[in-house]
């Protein structure tokens, strides 16, 4: 599922549209943990500890966001579960409109993740990491071209909580540098996917488009 975007309206601020932050036909904002459109038998919400380590990665994701892709929407939800650990969902959605021969283009990441406590002091990580892209673009040599594909990856890591685990060393840290980490990881991976499987293709399809009006034209 694509993210759309919504309007925080106590806030003014943006946010991602997604099932994990889906109650019914409404949609839970990370920046007020409200709910929009309003409704009353809207009920999931992440218990207090969770909603703190959720409104810390919105904040430290949101940062990372803006240095990696320049300029991209972030949104950051957390789910309790039955057993120690947490569930999470980390989305980016970079958008670009009318620059150069590019039409629209979008690309939408959604970084799925669990944690499980149950076995601590092991803790085991995983994150699914899903990019979809599409394009529209226009030239005078190609005219209009789209272009819209997926890429998937899965990093799994087991690690030992250390033992002032929670006292000395700040849980909530803890768990965002894991998972952060791995979360770049899989979107270097996937960028260069991406790179490989779409935009050089793009670019093979518009070399082509030129090599045929310089054959046409003689130039």
């Amino acid at each position: 599922m694509c993210t759309a975007i919504q309007i925080d309206e106590g806030v003014q601020k943006e946010f991602l549209k997604h099932e994990y932050n889906r109650d019914g036909d409404s949609f839970r904002s990370p920046w007020s943990n409200t709910y929009f459109p309003a409704a009353p038998d809207c009920t999931f919400f992440p218990s207090s500890g969770l909603l703190q380590l959720e409104q810390k990665a919105n904040q430290l994701f949101a940062d990372y966001v803006q240095s990696y892709y320049d300029y991209a929407l972030s949104s950051v939800y957390f789910v309790d579960t039955e057993t120690p650990g947490f569930n999470a969902c980390f989305l980016v959605k970079k958008e670009l409109r009318n620059e150069k021969a590019i039409k629209y283009g979008c690309w939408d990441a959604i970084h799925v993740v669990t944690c499980n406590l149950k076995f601590a002091p092991k803790a085991d990580y995983r994150v699914i990491s899903t990019v979809m892209i599409s394009l529209e673009s226009s030239s005078q040599m190609i005219g209009d071209f789209g272009m819209a594909g997926s890429c998937a990856k899965t990093r799994e890591e087991s690690v030992t909580l250390p033992a002032d685990f929670g006292t000395k060393v700040d849980a909530d840290g803890f768990h965002l540098a894991t998972v952060g980490r791995m979360i770049e990881t899989n979107e270097d991976q996937l960028r260069n996917e991406v790179t490989e499987n779409y935009v050089n293709k793009q670019r093979m399809i518009t070399n082509s488009g030129r090599l045929l009006e310089e054959y046409m034209t003689g130039s």
